[in-house]
């Protein structure tokens, strides 16, 4: 038997597809694995450790005075405690999340799609810098992919076949969509309009199909009322006197980079890479007709319609938008391109595909390597633990940097332009006034960015104590004193 027909035998049995996806699925969460045993964090991140450390009744508080729903909050509490109080607990969080949505490649989405189908989407979710970026990231975009991949499969079978199995798995997927981030709950809420679209359109047990998405429908709204008037609220207080220069452009940009670069390292050649893998797979897609083709147009359709409508309501009113926040999407541009390669004869065309993606995605993981294990947060403690005694108080002087408090929150600290109704950063209060620090016993640091100082909001002497690198800043400590 011949080489090639040796290969085709070998990847047309099912036990081998099998072990081929699951060494895939190995590989990709072997490589992931150690960006989550880390304990290095961005602003956001250091949001979510601090949120994890309130009680569930805190988060749900916490919440209603932000922009987020509480659910990933509750469950990366819960991975947080499990794994000893420690950062990684909530990296593995996503990790797991992850894990779960390339089960469903594997298994359903296979038998659905096929082997072919369910391979591209494994290697390619493996590459994707947008998954890259978020799948061990202490946030809730890996939960949010894959919770909304779990309603688009099944919302795709439900359109297809009516089974109880379905619908009540729908459901609970749904309702987890819609709690878990406000712009995944606008994705379900069109993947809703998609389905009551397809049961109307196929005259096929009709009604019993009506009476069961209306009833569905109704049970998720109903679950989801009572954040629908803090989700109402927030935005109204989000647009209270608040100007925005930025512009359309700003966001779409903030989107292709989202989804096809670094966010760390931007290159703008990276997303023309991958705008060339969609568009060659849309050819073939289209030049094949494939019975794949309106589906991917119902994805295009709602990734632009709730993009805009994000865009629209950023432009307008206030800022309340950025690419990540439909990441969820993901998974659903990777179905597009998987369709179009499924119809491609020519194998060289495929690996090129292949070769294209995975250029940038190992750029990508390298530049998360980096971040994941800089020396900078290190350097920061072992400052602090020599030098910042129980009497004294750390003043962080911007928005952004106030997270570190999470590292060493032995000490008071004060921050700055941080309102108190979402501020979850324990020992701390908002700084609004000199008198503050006359309570202090002990000395007073300042943490700010290294092209800042104290002199730029506060009246004072100081000196510069320690300086430290993390991530792409350079941060300063200073000691303050005779405050005037």
């Amino acid at each position: 038997m011949k080489l090639k027909e040796k290969l085709k035998s070998f990847v047309d049995d099912e036990k081998k597809q099998n072990i081929i996806l699951y060494v895939c699925i190995a590989a990709i969460m072997l490589l992931w694995l150690p960006l989550a045993l880390t304990k290095n964090l961005a602003y956001d991140q250091g949001y979510t450790v601090a949120m994890v450390r309130h009680s569930f009744g805190d988060i749900i508080r916490l919440c209603s005075n932000d922009v987020h729903s509480p659910l990933y909050y509750f469950i990366a509490k819960i991975f947080y405690h499990v794994f000893f109080n420690h950062i990684f607990g909530i990296k593995i969080c996503s990790l797991v999340f992850m894990g779960f949505y390339f089960w469903l490649l594997a298994c359903p989405f296979k038998k659905e799609f096929g082997f072919r189908m369910s391979l591209t989407m494994i290697i390619l979710s493996g590459l994707l810098p947008t998954f890259l970026t978020h799948n061990t990231e202490p946030r809730m975009y890996a939960m949010a992919i894959t919770s909304f991949s779990f309603v688009c499969f099944l919302g795709y079978k439900l359109a297809k076949e009516f089974k109880v199995s379905y619908a009540v798995w729908f459901f609970i997927a749904s309702v987890f969509s819609t709690y878990i981030h406000t712009y995944t709950m606008l994705c379900t809420v069109f993947i809703y309009l998609f389905l009551a679209i397809a049961i109307i359109m196929n005259k096929e047990d009709r009604k019993r199909k009506i009476t069961w998405f209306l009833i569905n429908a109704a049970v998720v709204s109903l679950c989801y009322l009572p954040w629908l008037f803090s989700l109402v609220s927030q935005f109204g207080k989000k647009a209270e006197g608040v100007n925005t220069e930025y512009d359309s452009m700003y966001f779409v940009k903030d989107i292709l980079y989202e989804f096809f670069s670094s966010i760390t390292y931007q290159k703008g050649w990276q997303v023309w890479l991958w705008l060339a893998i969609i568009f060659i797979s849309l050819i073939f897609l289209l030049v094949y007709k494939s019975k794949y083709t309106k589906y991917v147009s119902l994805t295009f359709i709602m990734f632009f319609a709730v993009s805009a409508i994000g865009i629209i309501l950023s432009v307008n009113n206030s800022p309340c938008f950025l690419g990540r926040y439909v990441s969820c999407v993901a998974p659903l541009i990777l179905f597009a391109i998987a369709a179009g390669l499924n119809e491609m004869k020519m194998k060289i065309l495929y690996v090129v595909i292949f070769l294209m993606a995975f250029v940038p995605g190992a750029l990508v993981y390298r530049d998360r390597v980096r971040y994941e294990y800089e020396k900078g947060i290190d350097d920061y403690l072992a400052y602090a633990e020599s030098n910042f005694k129980p009497d004294d108080a750390i003043l962080y002087a911007d928005l952004h940097n106030n997270y570190l408090s999470v590292y060493y929150d032995e000490n008071y600290s004060f921050i700055y332009a941080f309102e108190d109704d979402f501020n979850p950063f324990e020992n701390d209060e908002t700084f609004t006034a000199k008198e503050q620090l006359d309570k202090i016993a002990g000395d007073v640091y300042l943490i700010c960015f290294d092209n800042k100082n104290p002199g730029w909001f506060l009246e004072c002497d100081y000196d510069k104590v320690y300086g430290f690198h993390f991530l792409y800043y350079d941060f300063s400590i200073y000691r303050i004193y005779n405050v005037k």
